[in-house]
C-alpha cells in the first residue's frame, strides 16, 4: 500500500515530461540541487517566458511515447529511488515498476498491487495533473508561480538551464520550489525537482525516450492473468 500511496500523491502533484532526444543524458546530481536558496524575481522575464513557449511548442509534437525514469523521494541523504518505466498513446497511459502497475485506459486508472495482488481504480479525472504528458500543468504553474531562469550547468556536451518557480502568494513564498533543467540548444527537460522547506525532495529524472510510436492498444488495458 505504501508504494501506491507514493504513485497517489506523485500522480496528484507533480507529472512526467518527456523529450524527443533525451537517450543517455548525464543524471544531475541533487546535492545543492535539493535546497530552496533563490526566489525567483517576481514575474516571468522575456528570456524565460520565450523559454516556456518553447517546451510547449516541442511537446505539442508528441502523440505517444515510452520512457524510462527514476523517481527519488526523500529527506536529504535519506532517500529511495522506484524505477518506472512509462508509456503514453494520447489520453492513455502505463507505468511499471518493481512493486506495482497503473494503467489509464481513458476512462479509468487502474492499480495492481503485484505484492498482494489486489487491484483498485478511480474515475479519471481530466483536470488532474496529466503524469505522462503536462503541457496544462506547466501552464497553470505560470498562474500559481513566480518563475524565471536561475543559472547554468554544464555536463559535458550539454548545457542545461535551471528554472525555478516558486509560489506567488506572500505567506507561502520559499515553502516549496520547483526546477526545470532544460536542454539549452533543444527545451529537453532532464529533471524536474520538487523541494519544501522541511528537506522533503521530489525528484524525476528522465531516460531513454522514443516518441510517436505505435502500440498495441493491450498495452493499456490491465490484465493480471
Amino acid at each position: 500500500m505504501e508504494q501506491i500511496k507514493t504513485i497517489l500523491l506523485f500522480i496528484l502533484v507533480t507529472s512526467l515530461i518527456f523529450v524527443v532526444t533525451a537517450r543517455n543524458l548525464p543524471v544531475i546530481a541533487h546535492d545543492e540541487n535539493t535546497e530552496i536558496t533563490i526566489l525567483p524575481p517576481g514575474p516571468a522575464n522575456p528570456e524565460a517566458q520565450a523559454m516556456m513557449d518553447s517546451i510547449y511548442q516541442r511537446y505539442d509534437q508528441f502523440k505517444s511515447l515510452k520512457v524510462n525514469m527514476v523517481l527519488t523521494t526523500g529527506y536529504q541523504n535519506n532517500v529511495a529511488t522506484d524505477t518506472i518505466r512509462g508509456f503514453m498513446d494520447g489520453p492513455k497511459y502505463r507505468l511499471e515498476m518493481p512493486h506495482q502497475d497503473v494503467v489509464h485506459d481513458g476512462k479509468k486508472v487502474w492499480f495492481y498491487d503485484k505484492e498482494s495482488k489486489k487491484i483498485f481504480s478511480k474515475t479519471n479525472d481530466p483536470n488532474e495533473a496529466n503524469f505522462i504528458y503536462p503541457i496544462s500543468t506547466i501552464k497553470g504553474w505560470e498562474n500559481a508561480f513566480n518563475y524565471s531562469i536561475t543559472g547554468e550547468l554544464d555536463l559535458g556536451e550539454h548545457t542545461f538551464i535551471k528554472m525555478s518557480f516558486t509560489q506567488k502568494d506572500a505567506h507561502n513564498s520559499g515553502s516549496s520550489q520547483i526546477n526545470l533543467y532544460v536542454d539549452k540548444d533543444n527545451f529537453q527537460i532532464l529533471k524536474i525537482t520538487f523541494l519544501q522547506s522541511n528537506g522533503y525532495i521530489h525528484m524525476l529524472d528522465y531516460l531513454d525516450l522514443e516518441t510517436n510510436i505505435k502500440f498495441d492498444p493491450s498495452l493499456f488495458v490491465l490484465d493480471i492473468s
